[in-house]
């Protein structure tokens, strides 16, 4: 009897081997797999019934409640049904006593089985602890309803087959239990373990080959590529083929590749384990392209060699950004000059006492601010930008720096030179660069020294000292420079208004004239005079069209006209002895009324010397000939001067131009 069971029980053991290691589980879950696993598993029922222990005729005993019953523990409800009703059929098929004692016990181990299945099995599969000792308690609780399913044995045979039959059922049943069940266990684990280095293998080979990035692994002690994606083929522009024959190094910018094998030798060692840098790779056109570049080791390898993996990002596109932002940071935009930021940078880099003694230039440019008032800053800019290229050469010359230092401020560094050497340097650059011209203006430029001979003297010095040697040099400049500007751009708003000279000549004809008849000073008439002749010298700023202008003005164009006291007070205030004359220029479009142009002055307020240039301005105005409206006689202009006095013009003023210098009653008009 005993060795009937061991046999039962050895088949069905190696029964199950064979199942767990067949290829079924390939098949995609769903009721086609279901069905064939019942199928397969009621088949291997049927062949453990076939060799049962037989009592007598119509009772017998196999282990088909163990099949049955791990049956439900793993492969679940419906596979194990299908099972069962196959077995059902044959036991019924075989008939006998005991036909519904052993399909009961097939239901209870379909019962069991399928009720761990449902609250335990997940856990097994979600990898969760489950405690093995559940196996050989599932397989006692089966093995216990089996025995008390003999109690269904008719002729009172039911005893005398439980003492039979019971010992054997519930030692050798619960441990068969627990071991086929520890059997699936563990192909269950190496069936899902497999299923996940596949699923990793899939997944990484899909980022491997669709990634953003240039991936490749890398033979480190050869340094050729074991494999690559079409991304980094892409970017260091070779064919597979052709890099295959190419290390890493070969197309490393040779510049880089220090840093490159530094970093690689840690990695070698094993002292880090990944690193990432900013390098160039040399492509096959012979271009450079800026990749940043992430490096691990990779452990593990089955052939044990030692692997590297390295991710590769093209960032050509962002270094020419930061390129493009940096030179924008440190440079000039108008002169393409280094500026202040990068000055002090390379006053940085020049601090060293192998460069010593270092010698530091400053310069600018005088009267600057007089070319941007008369012709606008479209003027300051075509001077500056001309000194910037002839700077430019200069340095190139000498091997030496310029920068833009500040609006008008130029600056060279000067390395291992001499006090001598740079006052010499100085020397050229004033022959070669003064007097710079822009629009027929000519500008001087001042210069400033000084020199760096140790580590103990500080930057800020160096550079506090040159600027004091550039103010001393601007001290003993020749006062007439820029006199002689204001008379350069009033020849240059002649010349381009003819009228503009006529007038300016009768209106200071006129004016020094009323300050006569007023009783001024003959140094007061004589500034009078000089006023007269500067009072729109603003109008250089106006264009010429506007000036000579037919029509109408439109407002645009009027308030262009309006601003020219403004710029002439800028002019003219810019040089010293001018000052006191700037402001009768500021205001001789100001009214008594207060209505005037450009500060709203009203009375007294306005200075009796721009009252004065106002009454001759208006007077000459009026009697000469306008494209716009005919000339007026000198009757006709004398009345308006009468009508528009103490609202536009002086009263008093009025009254002694029009009866001293134009010998006309006042009463009468």
């Amino acid at each position: 009897m005993v060795l009937d069971i061991l046999f039962n029980i050895a088949m069905l053991l190696s029964l199950s081997i064979v199942y767990t290691t067949h290829n079924l589980r390939r098949l995609k879950a769903g009721p086609l797999r279901n069905l064939i696993m019942g199928i397969i598993i009621g088949a291997v029922g049927i062949l453990i019934m076939s060799r049962p222990f037989v009592y007598q005729e119509g009772v017998f005993f196999d282990s088909r409640t163990i099949l049955i019953g791990v049956s439900g523990m793993f492969f679940g409800l419906i596979s194990t049904s299908i099972a069962s009703l196959i077995m059902i059929v044959f036991r019924l098929f075989i008939g006998g006593s005991g036909a519904l004692t052993g399909i009961l016990s097939i239901l209870c181990s379909l019962g069991v089985g399928t009720l761990w299945h449902r609250w335990r099995y997940p856990k097994l599969i979600e990898e969760e602890p489950v405690a093995r000792f559940e196996f050989y308690l599932v397989g006692l609780v089966i093995s216990v309803l089996e025995v008390l399913s003999f109690l269904t044995i008719p002729n009172q045979a039911q005893f005398e087959i439980a003492k039979l039959m019971s010992i054997p059922i519930l030692i050798l049943y619960p441990v068969v239990i627990y071991l086929l069940s520890l059997l699936l266990t563990i192909q269950l684990r190496e069936h899902t373990l497999a299923n996940q280095l596949r699923l990793s293998e899939m997944r990484f080979k899909l980022i491997f080959r669709d990634a953003p990035m240039g991936v490749t692994m890398t033979d480190t002690l050869t340094g050729k590529a074991l494999e690559v994606n079409q991304r980094y083929l892409d970017i260091i522009g070779y064919s597979r083929e052709e890099y295959s024959k190419l290390t890493w190094m070969d197309i490393t910018h040779p510049d880089d590749l220090a840093i490159a094998q530094e970093e690689f030798e840690l990695l070698y060692r094993g002292e880090i384990d990944f690193y990432a840098i900013d390098k160039r790779y040399l492509r096959k056109d012979g271009s450079q392209v800026w990749v940043h570049i992430a490096v691990s080791r990779l452990e593990g390898t089955l052939d044990k060699r030692h692997v590297h993996l390295c991710m590769v990002t093209d960032i050509t596109a962002r270094k020419e950004s930061e390129r493009a932002l940096y030179y924008a940071n440190t440079h000039d935009p108008l002169t393409d000059l280094g500026n202040r930021l990068m000055f002090e940078e390379a006053l940085k880099q020049h601090n060293r006492e192998e460069l010593y003694p270092m010698g530091l230039i400053i310069f600018d440019i005088n009267g600057l601010k007089l070319v941007n008032d008369a012709f606008g800053t479209e003027g300051g800019d075509e001077l500056l930008v001309k000194l910037a290229n002839e700077v430019k050469i200069i340095g190139e010359e000498k091997g030496t720096p310029c920068f833009r230092i500040g609006g008008d401020s130029f600056a060279f560094i000067l390395t291992n030179r001499s006090k001598q050497e740079i006052q010499e340097l100085i020397k050229e650059l004033q022959g070669r660069l003064n007097p710079i011209q822009v629009q027929n203006v000519e500008l001087t430029i001042s210069f400033g020294m000084a020199l760096k001979y140790d580590s103990f003297m500080s930057i800020d010095e160096v550079i506090k000292r040159a600027e004091n040697d550039l103010n001393r040099s601007k001290l003993s400049e020749n006062p007439s420079s820029r006199s002689r500007a204001v008379n350069t751009i009033l020849s240059a708003l002649l010349e381009k208004n003819p009228r503009e000279e006529l007038h300016s000549r009768r209106v200071s004809e006129l004016a020094s004239r009323l300050g006569a008849h007023y009783g001024l000073s003959l140094k007061e008439v004589g500034e009078l005079k000089t006023v007269g002749l500067l009072h729109d010298i603003g109008k250089i700023a106006i264009d010429e069209t506007i000036l000579n202008k037919a029509d109408k003005l439109t407002t645009e164009e009027w308030e262009a006209i309006k601003r020219h006291p403004e710029t002439g007070w800028r002019i003219l205030s810019s040089v010293g002895e001018f000052g006191e004359l700037a402001t009768y220029v500021l205001t001789h479009h100001e009214r008594i009324d207060g209505e005037g142009y450009p500060l709203g002055l009203k009375g007294d307020a306005i200075p009796l010397q721009a009252r004065m240039i106002a009454i001759a301005d208006a007077y000459d105005a009026m009697t000469s000939e306008r494209t716009y409206r005919a000339k007026l006689s000198k009757e006709e202009a004398a009345k308006e001067l009468k009508t528009h006095a103490s609202t536009q013009f002086d009263v008093a003023l009025a009254r002694l131009f029009v009866e001293k210098e134009l010998s006309l009653v006042w009463e009468d008009l």
